[in-house]
């Protein structure tokens, strides 16, 4: 029952965190959410670890999908998958990122050339992230 309550108290605390402007976006940032999430739970502590240390401590930036490629690798049979972000922190000039992530099937249509995402930014390695 306490790992539940966890997820519970962890989804508030990203609904807490979402800034305003990312609130209510089209349905898919939702599926982007719900299926990172799933996705940190399915990878283990090291990556929820990861996730909660740039919840608190991430900058909050935003990033345009440039490019997704399958690597063929699946976990919980959700596709992992390679993403070229242009990433684009306040008060900084834009960057080349490539990031690997695992993500809910539910999800796909929304990690499409073009889009852009909420990140969270690791202060001290730009090239870390997270979507959501």
């Amino acid at each position: 029952m306490g790992f539940l309550k966890d997820i519970s108290n962890l989804q508030k605390q990203a609904k807490a965190m979402t800034p305003p402007e990312h609130r209510g976006v089209v349905g898919g940032f939702r599926a982007m959410r719900d299926g990172v999430a799933q996705a940190s739970e399915a990878l283990g502590d090291v990556d929820g670890q990861k996730a909660q240390y740039l919840m608190a401590n991430g900058r909050v930036a935003s990033a345009t999908i440039t490019a997704i490629r399958d690597t063929g690798m699946t976990v919980n049979d959700d596709p992992t998958i390679e993403l070229d972000l242009a990433v684009i922190v306040e008060g900084a000039a834009p960057y080349a990122v490539t990031h690997r992530q695992t993500i809910s099937r539910i999800a796909i249509p929304s990690f499409q050339p073009g889009a852009t995402v909420p990140v969270r930014v690791d202060p001290v390695d730009p090239t870390s992230l997270m979507i959501g």
